[in-house]
């Protein structure tokens, strides 16, 4: 199976566990990690910026279909397709940083939803934002981000790439251990 068509799957899979289940549970702070973004995150640190931004732009619009949309249409898809790409920009130049990056671009999301929720919904969209819950969203985001992005970019590198990875790390070893170079 397309390794695209997958990753769309889990994130639209995503979208209805965040719904149903995530966006109810009692935590702390009346707020919820934002597994969607965190897909996104992990999808574009595999794929690059380009196609994190497509993959973001495309989540977040269905997001915005999805009830209870509370903003403007296009709002959801404007805030993943930017944390999509720049997730991806990030890792295409620093890929050895990928856990600072999951972790940023976790952190960051919520903030780049209040800025655009003040450009399109005005001020008291942001003041609502920043005295209700955007901390206690940024730290579930911080926490889940881990396990959500390592699942995602699992996902979209599949088996074949890190056993490829083990094989050459394995070789390079062997390549040391023989008085040859790394």
């Amino acid at each position: 199976m397309n390794r695209d068509a997958l990753s769309a799957g889990l994130v639209l899979l995503l979208m209805a566990v965040q719904v149903t289940f995530v966006n109810r549970l009692p935590l702390p702070g009346d707020a919820a990690p934002d597994l969607v973004l965190l897909a996104v995150v992990g999808y574009a640190l595999a794929r690059g910026a380009r196609a994190g931004a497509v993959m973001g732009f495309t989540a977040g619009l269905f997001g915005d279909l999805l009830p209870p949309a509370a903003h403007e249409m296009g709002q959801y898809a404007l805030v993943l397709c930017l944390v999509g790409f720049v997730a991806g920009r990030w890792a295409e130049s620093r890929p050895e940083a990928g856990l600072a990056v999951a972790l940023g671009c976790a952190a960051l999301g919520p903030v780049v939803a209040v800025v655009v929720g003040v450009v399109f919904g005005g001020a008291e969209a942001g003041v609502v934002a920043l005295t209700g819950g955007l901390l206690p969203v940024m730290l579930y985001n911080v926490l889940a981000a881990p396990p959500m992005v390592w699942a995602a970019t699992r996902v979209v590198r599949g088996r074949d790439r890190s056993r490829v990875r083990s094989r050459e790390r394995g070789a390079r070893r062997a390549g040391r251990l023989a008085g040859g170079r790394p």
